[in-house]
């Protein structure tokens, strides 16, 4: 396999369901600023949650500026309000390219209430800024829960650090001890911080008992730390003790921890990793004065938007022209929320104004819409022409552009495009691009880049719905999900004379209300069958026929039946691209549904980038499903990956719900287009509960040697989450990325090994881990090279030097497959305190090694007396010794009272 090394100009990551984006927050003179935090429409109105949001960043300012050696602090904030609440226009402003879709700290309820536990979204490796931070309302108002997770302002910097400088946590609650020289430590950072360990109830706090077999505390044991600690690190341990007021850095970090931040972060410290951020890498000097933030509230309104559309003579070619109107129409009856405001601007060689804003309040204006779209193409292509109209439509509604959306698509080449460079970006507007066709102007995707917008491209292939997809991508970005719409199936195919397009789309229990079955062709009109779960049929006749725009449209009545729904569509006549698009809404609004994001990486040292695709109900993750990412080439037919949520190559965490797969198969030149089809099957996929970068929920701490206890984190319903979803299916949009022509192919070493796990049996060393690939995931590598060190940063800095572990017998198997190693390791004596660490890398065929593994430890514990139970040779020894004893002093005792009876009776008188 090869890969593109350099994709230079355009990358997008098209996610709009929940937050994604970043809100692009930016480091200006030491303080960041337009830093987006956006309260979700489900929330009821409470003007102490905007007075507390500006306390906490207030003190979170200070905090921060302290941590980092008074070095940055956030200078200006954005508070974005739902559009339903009622406040004081005179001091709430508009937003311009803000969105809760976009925003970098969300306020909103969880779905199932099981927790007020802060987190941040971290979908890549070490040093990639995250995806948002999310509070619930009741963490912001409600002061009780400070004894647990620390002041607030300091959660908010643990949370920050997640977000902006892609570090980790430094406990572990799956791990929360580990064996250091033969004693057990609590799982923290530094050392430093001390406590005591103990099982505690609700009358007292007993020693834990230790496990005769891990030698670590067993049962319910728990690490209190002291309420005052000496040690000033780390902020991504604990924000629950005064003293911590540091990250780790080299001097105090503890790199044996089994934590996130060494597994992912290569065992570097948390100051380490921000101190080569690009917010440091300058030598930044320390900031001197204020350090209060400035507050700016803004208000989220209805959508105003305008199409953009362009009718150039190219547009004639491979049915663009009606393409692009089957394609609006679905946007313009299922799409656009209702109370939005829409325009519409066609252009060519000029620009012409079709329909100034329209209010859509009923499903009348949505048809008068539709009856202005663009039937005929001719002309040249001037892209200013047609975005300075599409402002000057957008100025209709308060005299600005403010905060509202351009959709501009376009198939053909404009050399004077820069010329309006500077008027978008000063608009305040966002635009989102289409590029349809090859020849679409290299430019285009600047003028998304510049205002935050969404960018698609779509390709001429008549085995791809694209265009349908792209506008089907363009849902609001103002977070309340129940009003958008979701998009079930999108399908199209060249099917020939007497064929049929042919498949199945399930419709679950969260979606049903207003759903839309379309199907489009291209010449002569097909024989549509649709079977719902009933067994009931519907038939062309069942449907809403356009033959002029070549769509036929049925509309479910009420909420769909949930199941699996069957659909064929015969065509009669000649060859012909045939399509079908199922979109429907929430049933519940007070039930989320199931919803699918996807988004492509920055690209890594090697120039490769993964793909990841986020599924979750509400806040929650959805495990357990198929996910296959669409990859539309600028040649060729699409290309599908299967995309894994198992913790191995591309995937950082097992089952988190965020779906991934390294880049791979990339023909040439040009731009790519993704998007992801979500299965999920009834009895199978599930919702989890949220893990990874989160506040750390203290359990106590220790006072004058009295342990003092928080209440125990709140108990999760496990039947709550077991709800089954049914089978469902999901369709998502996920842009797209050019690679510039020129670009040179590289080979790609093999993926990192993530899991390589030690353990001792009877003497002997195990060593498990799982293959990678020749090239990162795809085929086997060539050979592997272990090596082994009593010291783990020795093993990480200079790990060829380090002690070889015979593996020339072991020819590495396919991607995926589980390999293993058992070896006696030579002059090492496993005793008691012994520690000795591993790691290896992988080979492909011209010698080109992966990164080094995550590095696999084995401590050796012998107890002093081990459990009656188990069936060892040390416990039979110990037992024959004690047998034996036992029997000589009987027998002694027995002797001795024997001659001491016959002495006295020789004595005793007559």
């Amino acid at each position: 396999m090869r890969f593109q090394e350099t994709f230079a100009f355009v990358l997008s990551c098209i996610v709009c369901d929940y937050v994604i984006n970043s809100s692009g927050a930016r480091l200006e003179n030491n303080g960041y600023k337009d830093i987006v935090i956006a309260i979700n429409p489900r929330v009821q109105r409470d003007d102490n949650l905007i007075e507390n949001i500006k306390e906490i960043v207030t003190a979170a300012s200070s905090y921060l500026h302290q941590a980092t050696k008074q070095q940055v602090y956030f200078s200006d904030v954005k508070i974005l309000l739902p559009k339903t609440w009622s406040v004081n226009s005179s001091s709430v402003h508009r937003p311009t390219t803000e969105s809760y879709q976009k925003a970098d700290v969300v306020i909103a309820e969880p779905y199932l209430k099981y927790a007020d536990e802060p987190y941040t979204l971290q979908y890549g490796g070490c040093g990639e800024k995250g995806r948002y931070i999310h509070f619930t309302p009741n963490f912001v108002l409600n002061n009780s829960l400070t004894a647990a997770y620390g002041p607030k302002e300091r959660v908010f910097v643990h949370e920050w650090a997640h977000l902006q400088w892609g570090v980790f946590d430094e406990y572990n609650d799956q791990k929360p001890f580990y064996l250091s020289k033969g004693t057990y430590e609590a799982t923290r950072c530094s050392e430093e911080i001390k406590g005591r360990i103990a099982e505690c109830s609700e009358i007292s706090c007993p020693s834990c008992d230790i496990d005769s077999i891990s030698g670590l505390p067993k049962g319910n044991c728990k690490f209190y730390p002291n309420k005052t600690q000496t040690s000033s690190s780390s902020i991504m341990y604990t924000t629950g003790l005064s003293n911590v007021v540091e990250f780790c850095d080299n001097e105090t970090h503890n790199p044996d921890a089994p934590n996130m931040q060494n597994k992912m972060c290569n065992y570097r410290s948390t100051w380490d990793v921000i101190s080569k951020s690009e917010d440091f890498r300058n030598n930044r000097p320390p900031h001197i004065g204020s350090v209060i933030p400035t507050f700016t509230i803004l208000q989220a309104n209805d959508r105003v938007l305008c199409l953009v559309l362009d009718t150039s003579g190219s547009m004639k070619l491979e049915n663009r022209i009606n393409r692009l109107r089957q394609a609006t129409e679905i946007f313009l009856l299922q799409i656009i929320e209702a109370q939005s405001q829409v325009g519409i601007v066609t252009f060519s060689s000029a620009a012409n104004v079709q329909t100034r804003l329209k209010v859509i309040d009923n499903d009348d204006v949505r048809n008068e819409l539709v009856q202005l779209l663009p039937r005929a193409a001719d002309g040249g292509t001037n892209i200013c022409a047609g975005v300075r109209s599409g402002f000057e439509v957008l100025r209709g509604d308060d005299g600005a552009t403010h905060g509202d959306e351009i959709v501009l698509l376009t198939d053909g080449e404009d050399s004077g495009i820069s010329k309006c460079f500077t008027e978008v970006e000063q608009s305040g507007a966002v635009i989102h691009t289409i590029a349809l066709g090859p020849s679409a102007t290299a430019e285009l995707e600047h003028l998304s880049n510049l205002t935050g917008g969404l960018q698609f491209s779509v390709t001429d292939n008549a085995n791809t719905s694209g265009l349908i997809d792209a506008f089907n991508g363009l849902v609001s970005g103002n977070g309340d999900i129940s009003q958008q719409s979701i998009q079930l199936e999108s399908s199209g195919k060249l099917i020939d004379k007497d064929g049929h397009l042919t498949g199945e789309v399930s419709i679950d229990k969260t979606v049903g209300n207003y759903t839309f079955f379309v199907v489009t062709w291209e010449k002569e009109m097909p024989e549509i069958f649709l079977l719902d779960p009933n067994g009931r049929i519907y038939q062309t006749v069942s449907f809403v026929l356009d033959q002029s725009l070549c769509t036929a449209r049925l509309k479910i009545n009420g909420t769909a039946q949930t199941g699996l729904w069957k659909y064929s569509i015969f065509n009669h006549g000649t060859k012909q691209v045939l399509t079908i698009t199922v979109t429907s809404r929430a049933a519940d609004e007070n039930i989320p549904p199931a919803t699918v994001n996807m988004e492509i990486s920055e690209k890594d040292s090697f120039g490769g980038r993964t793909i990841y695709a986020e599924v979750s109900q509400g806040y929650l993750p959805v495990i357990f499903a198929n996910v296959t990412a669409i990859i539309e080439c600028p040649t060729g037919p699409p290309v599908e990956q299967n995309l894994s949520d198992d913790g191995l190559g591309a995937d950082i965490v097992k089952n988190d719900g965020i779906y991934t797969k390294y880049l791979h198969d990339f023909s040439g030149s040009g731009r790519y287009n993704f998007k992801v089809r979500v299965a999920g099957k009834e009895g199978a996929t599930k919702m989890a509960i949220r893990t990874g970068a989160h506040a750390f929920y203290i359990p106590g701490y220790t006072e004058n040697g009295n342990i003092q206890t928080n209440p125990p984190w709140p108990p999760i319903n496990m039947e709550d989450l077991a709800t089954d979803f049914g089978d469902f299916s999901r369709v998502k949009s996920g842009g797209a990325i050019s690679v510039p022509v020129g670009t040179p192919l590289v080979d790609l070493p093999p993926c990192k090994i993530t899991d390589l796990q030690a353990t001792i049996v009877k003497n002997k060393v195990v060593l498990e881990w799982t293959a990678p690939g020749e090239d990162y995931d795809q085929g086997a590598a060539s050979r592997y090279e272990m090596r082994m060190s009593d010291n783990l940063l020795r093993l990480r800095d200079d790990f060829s030097t380090a002690t070889l572990v015979n593996l020339t017998n072991n020819n590495p198997q396919p991607f995926g497959l589980r390999e293993n190693v058992t070896f006696v390791p030579e002059n090492t004596e496993l005793q008691n305190g012994t520690t000795i660490y591993f790691a290896l890398c992988a080979y492909d065929k011209i010698n080109q090694p992966s990164a080094m593994s995550n590095v696999a430890r084995i401590s050796v514990y012998v107890p002093l007396i081990e459990h009656p139970k188990g069936n060892n040779s040390m416990w039979k020894v110990v037992c024959s010794v004690v047998v034996v004893t036992i029997l000589v002093c009987l027998i002694s005792g027995i002797i001795n009272y024997a001659v001491q009876r016959k002495k006295t009776q020789t004595y005793v008188p007559a």
